[in-house]
């Protein structure tokens, strides 16, 4: 969220961001939520709730947080997933799983101690919202299939949605105020919530399950980069190691060897 055009809270911005993209994939393929089962209703709303925390506290962070940073903690979210599944789901994870663990912990650490104090509580959040992130992405990993998994992406944002929405009360619901908000909010729903979705499903129909994961460990690499082409001060020499310890975890995690369809490598195509 733009620093120059708040949009009063996250939460405000999240709830259009989310209600945007939920009315676009309700039209889309309007059945989708009616063909699941009570059971799988549950676990959607269980998916949504992670996905909004997630969200929330990410985009508060982001308040507090230089972008390159944000970049490295979010990503770190692919790491914790087999932290979750062992805790929460009882999976087992391997020794590749915990090795990757262990690389990203270290990472973290780095960055952290490279920022300055004011970004520690950013941060936090941030990493806490990685968490959240882990948690929807487990939990999506076990329930899902190629006839529900549309639904329980439907519901799980119709539920965010709705959570943000109860969230932003508080402090009051507001129309984006510019047409820069306005540009904003429509760009996450329609683009990074809706559409890239829908590319990133046809593309993983094409590509193998080691090549999309293998792409995906770069996102935090993007975003540093970006920061600091925008003109954001760089991390320093022990962030940037710090981050390449984050990176080669989710590498680690992602393409090391492992048992077939074990907790190190879970699902993330939905996330």
């Amino acid at each position: 969220m733009s620093r120059r055009h708040a949009l009063s809270t996250p939460a405000t911005f999240l709830m259009w961001r989310f209600g945007i993209g939920a009315a676009v994939l309700l039209l889309f393929r309007p059945g989708a939520l009616f063909r699941l089962s009570r059971a799988e209703g549950r676990h959607g709303m269980v998916l949504g709730g992670a996905l909004a925390a997630g969200f929330l506290l990410q985009t508060t962070g982001l308040q507090h947080t230089p972008a390159g940073l944000s970049g490295f903690l979010t990503g770190a979210a692919v790491v914790l997933t087999p932290v979750v599944a062992a805790l929460v789901f009882e999976e087992h994870v391997g020794r590749t799983g915990w090795q990757a663990v262990a690389r990203s912990t270290a990472g973290i650490a780095g960055i952290a101690e490279s920022s300055t104090a004011p970004s520690l509580l950013g941060a936090a959040l941030t990493l806490e919202g990685a968490a959240c992130f882990a948690v929807h992405i487990a939990g999506l990993s076990q329930r899902s299939t190629a006839g529900n998994v549309f639904g329980l992406t439907v519901l799980s944002v119709s539920v965010a949605a709705a959570l943000c929405f109860v969230t932003a009360i508080v402090r009051g619901v507001r129309f984006p105020p510019t047409p820069a908000a306005w540009t904003s909010v429509l760009y996450l729903g329609v683009v990074a919530t809706c559409l890239a979705l829908a590319v990133q499903a046809w593309a993983q129909s094409m590509l193998t399950a080691t090549t999309t994961a293998g792409t995906m460990t770069m996102e935090p690499v993007f975003a540093a980069v970006i920061a600091v082409a925008a003109g954001e001060r760089a991390l320093g020499w022990l962030g940037w190691l710090g981050g390449l310890l984050v990176v080669a975890g989710m590498a680690v995690a992602e393409l090391g060897p492992r048992a077939c369809c074990d907790a190190a490598t879970p699902t993330v195509g939905c996330c």
